[in-house]
């Protein structure tokens, strides 16, 4: 479902993008944008941090609680 949002730009070229938009779209400060031009239209596109594209890469890997991810983390530092 296409969605349309009226934004002002500034003095400096800079846009507010509404609150509610970056909230949906994990917008936050310092967040990257692609400004794509398609035609006759311009298109912001998120660009994903790399901590948010591997947050849970590794979930289970070590454990499944606290206690077992602590007893790993005790393995590995034990001497060889």
């Amino acid at each position: 479902m296409a969605t349309e949002t009226i934004v002002r730009v500034g003095q400096r070229g800079t846009i507010v993008v509404p609150a509610e938009i970056r909230r949906r779209w994990g917008i936050r400060k310092d967040t990257r944008l692609i400004l794509r031009e398609e035609d006759d239209r311009l298109v912001l596109v998120p660009i994903a941090s790399l901590t948010d594209t591997l947050a849970g890469a590794a979930k289970g890997c070590f454990g499944n609680t606290t206690s077992e991810v602590q007893e790993w983390l005790d393995r590995e530092r034990e001497d060889p």
